[in-house]
């Protein structure tokens, strides 16, 4: 029946087949006839699968988890992350630190011991490529070895402030974004554009200070920009999302919604509605108990669209020892808990929905958890991606 398919069936509408396919069936399909994954294989048919699944709502979203053993890929759209797959990694090595620093159209941008390799993979092709070294130079390289000659100040990272992943339509530009404080305190900041294949190192405006106490490392991405949540120290201390435009690679600030009170602080900034900016906010009463709210800017840079989406008691969790949120829906939240159970440390990723009715003040119910293996960085080594055939070729 492939066969005849494949002998007797104009190509326009093949492609139209395929294009309306999951990525899993397609992987396997390009196998059929060498037709095929020339077709499946082309970088215009990975954009226009992709970009039909986003416009038809379609894309499979998933939560990657790099654990010590391997990874692992969880599908969010179920409640009880019933569906879990194995992911190899290619370029994973024993005994290195695995963190992802960004998620674009399906690639991911990950760092190995956070600034010694740095690669873009795609988890759902297994394709990968390592791209060249923006000039750091590692800490660890003397560390553990004392033997080898002391390092440049000026180029060894002590730590990275804030990293992201992103693309640029209007030049057809997957852009990569470091920002890593030196061993001599200095920030760098850099970019590195797939079209040119290279880094380039931009200066940061003194009104948008990289050095603050960013909630996240990874910024979220969407309008081509990439958001994190910011304290800022100049004539009061407030908050308020800085956002880095990855077109015009320029910083610009967006106000927040003014909260309640004293008790209530913004936790984490994020994109729900397949491409609204959101906030969650917490509030801590003094018996305890800890509500979540998550605010919605419904109208992209217009301070006044932000919209309340939904307020609720999320739970009253003693053992807990620290908490952050991971991803977001327009009905709840996934967060990673690590918490003291029978005298040891468990780290879960736990789920917490709301009925539709019931989104103001209202207890959330947990619909799913999802025990991870141990390990102290384990929300630094999970990231949200769509599955895509997308690629950076170059």
């Amino acid at each position: 029946m492939t066969a005849t398919m494949n002998e007797h069936l104009p190509e326009d509408m093949i492609l139209q087949i395929l294009y309306r396919l999951p990525v899993k069936p397609l992987i396997r399909f390009s196998c059929v006839s060498k037709r095929w994954s020339s077709i499946i294989s082309d970088p215009q048919f990975a954009k226009s699968h992709f970009k039909l699944s986003c416009e038809r709502k379609t894309p499979s979203r998933r939560l990657l988890l790099s654990t010590p053993s391997g990874s692992e890929s969880l599908d969010v759209q179920t409640a009880s992350f019933s569906s879990v797959r194995k992911v190899a990694c290619p370029f994973k090595q024993p005994g290195r630190a695995f963190n992802i620093l960004g998620s674009c159209n399906g690639m991911l941008f990950v760092a190995l011991d956070l600034h010694d390799s740095f690669y873009i993979w795609n988890p759902s092709t297994g394709l990968f490529r390592k791209l060249p070294n923006p000039g750091f130079a590692s800490i660890g390289a003397t560390t553990f070895n004392p033997s080898t000659r002391p390092l440049d100040p000026s180029k060894a990272v002590v730590c990275l402030h804030h990293c992201g992943f992103g693309y640029v339509s209007a030049s057809d530009d997957y852009k990569l974004v470091v920002a890593a404080e030196m061993m001599n305190s200095a920030v760098h900041l850099e970019i590195f554009s797939s079209r040119a294949d290279s880094w380039k190192r931009i200066e940061s405006p003194p009104a948008h200070p990289l050095i603050g106490d960013f909630s996240r490392t990874r910024g979220s991405l969407t309008n081509e920009a990439l958001h994190w949540l910011h304290i800022l120290l100049d004539t009061r201390v407030r908050n308020a999302v800085t956002a880095f435009d990855l077109g015009k690679e320029e910083f610009r600030q967006i106000a927040l919604p003014l909260l309640g009170g004293e008790t209530e602080f913004y936790r984490d900034v994020g994109v729900v509605f397949e491409g609204c900016l959101c906030v969650s906010s917490y509030e801590r009463r003094g018996d305890g108990v800890e509500y979540v709210q998550l605010w919605v800017m419904m109208e992209y840079d217009v301070p006044e669209s932000w919209a309340k989406l939904f307020k609720f008691e999320m739970f009253n969790d003693h053992d807990c020892l620290r908490r952050v949120p991971i991803f977001y829906t327009d009905r709840g939240i996934i967060i990673w808990r690590s918490k003291r159970e029978k005298c040891k440390t468990v780290d879960e990723l736990s789920r917490f929905d709301h009925e539709e009715e019931d989104k103001l003040d209202k207890v959330a119910v947990c619909t799913g958890r999802y025990t991870l293996e141990m390990d102290r960085l384990s929300h630094y080594r999970m990231i949200d991606y769509d599955e895509s055939l997308v690629w950076v070729h170059h």
